[in-house]
């Protein structure tokens, strides 16, 4: 069995991997020692690992992985199975080179726009090849609703609403929900349609805690991959690529 964990900006997400297949998916707000502790008695028969983060997180986490499993921590120097033309490797969010190589999983030979709607919204270019060209990012749906509170005196900090579809807004709640969620609708769009443009056989993946939201107010044709990142490091370490460079995991008493 496969442990995956994705620490994010605002949450962890872990899977367990039986076979190459997902078999269970959780998400959490806080994450430490007692919740790998937990994850261990609860599945005793996890012999591999791999971990990607964005940011630091409890030193002891990685001594109990190291301890129990088969441990990787994703980073640019990794083997993964995708060439990265990533100018600068080692400032690329190790989530989005986990999200390209479960992407490049699922659409060997085609040339793929991955779209990650979490904190932030990023786009991942991978061409027909297999080489991980780069993208972009943008602020995410949460962040743009604070950056409207924080950076002026009057505008209120409000909630994203996935039922709202006005365009012209009536009130100043109307207002800021249309420009925040009509406008990340169609950035998301006109990037996608760009991609397109250039790229006929292009498939278009879709990720992220707002996907689900953005998924029915998209007119692209789009797939839903919500489990996408867990999924590449599932892939990232898999025997095909890195895990025969793994050291042997060390059992406890």
């Amino acid at each position: 069995m496969n442990l995956t964990i994705d620490i994010g900006n605002s949450r962890v997400k872990t899977g367990l991997f039986v076979k190459g297949k997902l078999v269970k998916n959780t998400t959490y707000d806080s994450f430490n020692l007692s919740t790998i502790k937990a994850i261990f008695k609860e599945n005793p028969t996890i012999e591999n690992a791999i971990l990607c983060s964005v940011k630091e997180y409890p030193a002891e986490i990685k001594k109990q992985l190291s301890a129990h499993t088969r441990f990787v921590e994703l980073s640019y120097k990794t083997p993964v199975p995708v060439k990265v033309a990533y100018k600068t490797p080692q400032t690329l969010g190790m989530d989005r080179l986990a999200a390209v190589c479960g992407a490049w999983s699922t659409g060997m030979g085609k040339n793929i726009l991955v779209i990650n709607a979490g904190t932030c919204i990023t786009y991942d270019f991978i061409d027909n090849k297999g080489v991980y060209k780069g993208g972009s990012i943008s602020p995410g749906l949460e962040m743009r609703y604070k950056a409207l509170n924080y950076f002026t005196g009057k505008l209120p900090l409000i909630t994203a609403d996935s039922n709202f579809k006005t365009l012209t807004g009536s009130t100043t709640e109307e207002s800021i929900r249309s420009g925040v969620q009509q406008g990340m609708i169609k950035e998301v769009e006109g990037i996608a349609t760009t991609y397109l443009s250039k790229h006929k056989d292009l498939k278009i993946i879709l990720s992220g805690g707002d996907s689900a939201w953005l998924l029915k107010s998209l007119k692209i044709k789009i797939k839903a991959e919500p489990f996408l990142v867990l999924t590449g490091l599932n892939v990232i370490l898999s025997p095909f690529h890195n895990q025969s460079n793994l050291a042997p995991a060390k059992r406890s008493q």
